[in-house]
């Protein structure tokens, strides 16, 4: 009886432990299952690395087409008439204010100089004596108004003779460069005729148009920068907008004053000006990270909470050694940085995190 109780409590406790060993044996077979399933879902989520990038203080610039133009340039003009009988500088000399471009014949012009001042010394002898007659009482108020109005006119006289004689040299009348000479010896010239060119090279201007839409950016005595074709980059201020656009264009004419105390710059060189516009923020970004989206829009993958991808829009703002700024992000934004070409928006993905810490671009 002992021994049938023992072999039931013997059964009892095998079917207890078979049901107790299958039960976990399945809990583990389902989960080795689940880890499984979760392992092969992410290993079949494609990979790309991400960074996260801060937005920054970035002053925009505004930039024009232009050319460089002389402050001044000017044909120098004849204000009479006669044979050049002398051309002192060749071209590209240096000039002072006075110096003489263009002397012309004197012809009879001496000669009627001579005229005038004898007859003014003639006029002042009868003025000088009718003054004394008229201390005696020999010469009337009016003979002595009358020998001064005579003295006068022929003082005047002498005065235009002067100038007529003046006309015949043809002066610089600024510093500048002797940029071309129009005349030869033995030309004759009228009045209005050029003698020579001259221009002044310092200060010198960049010259350009500006749209309606940018115009509102410049301002008088705002620094502007000018890289030209050359190479050479010249620094100065704004110092004119026009007020009245462009008829044919609807451009506003735009000056930067540089300085060009050596006179490297030429006129007419082409050139570009670079204006700071306004402050904004945008991020500096590599250019290999810029993608364009199924409508040819430029813009950047990127990474929300998820790990999803998403495709944002940017505007380029500025480029240079150090990458390129944008705008039209948020402030802190997680930017795909390789394998941005093999995602699309939506899609789930395994990522690689590259330091967050301002790298070299």
């Amino acid at each position: 009886m002992k021994k049938s109780y023992l072999f039931a409590s013997v059964i009892t406790i095998l079917v207890i432990a078979w049901v107790i060993s299958g039960q976990f044996g399945t809990s583990e077979v389902e989960n080795a299952e689940t880890v499984a399933a979760h392992t092969t879902v992410s290993s079949s989520l494609p990979h790309v690395r991400a960074k996260v990038f801060t937005a920054k203080t970035k002053t925009t610039e505004v930039l024009i087409r232009g050319r460089t133009e002389a402050v001044r340039k000017v044909q120098v003009r004849t204000e009479a008439a006669g044979a050049v009988v002398r051309t002192p500088f060749e071209k590209g000399s240096s000039v002072k204010e006075g110096d003489v471009l263009c002397e012309l014949s004197l012809n009879a012009r001496d000669a009627r100089m001579a005229e005038a001042e004898a007859l003014m010394r003639q006029r002042w002898l009868e003025f000088d004596a009718s003054q004394k007659l008229a201390a005696k009482g020999h010469r009337s108020e009016t003979k002595v108004a009358s020998a001064r109005a005579a003295y006068d006119a022929a003082r005047a006289q002498v005065k235009q003779r002067e100038v007529e004689l003046a006309n015949t040299r043809v002066t610089a009348p600024f510093d500048g460069i002797y940029e071309a000479r129009l005349v030869e010896a033995g030309d004759y010239m009228k009045v209005g005729d050029a003698c020579a060119m001259l221009i002044d090279l310092d200060p010198f201007l960049v010259v350009g148009q500006v749209s309606e839409i940018e115009v509102s950016a410049f301002h008088i005595g705002d620094p502007g920068t000018a890289i030209l074709v050359t190479g050479e980059v010249v620094h100065g201020k704004i110092r004119f907008v026009g007020r009245s656009a462009n008829e044919a264009t609807r451009t506003f004419r735009i000056e930067l004053e540089v300085p060009n105390e050596e006179h490297k710059l030429r006129d007419g060189v082409t050139a570009q000006i670079s204006v700071p516009s306004r402050k904004v923020m945008a991020h500096l970004i590599p250019p290999s990270v810029l993608t364009l989206s199924d409508d040819g829009v430029v813009g950047v993958r990127t990474l929300n909470s998820e790990k999803e991808v998403q495709f944002e829009a940017v505007t380029i703002l500025d480029d240079g050694a150090a990458g390129i700024w944008v705008g039209g992000l948020t402030n802190q934004v997680t930017i795909i940085t390789t394998g941005q070409e093999f995602v699309t928006t939506g899609q789930e993905v395994n990522v690689t995190y590259e330091p967050t810490a301002e790298a070299k671009l």
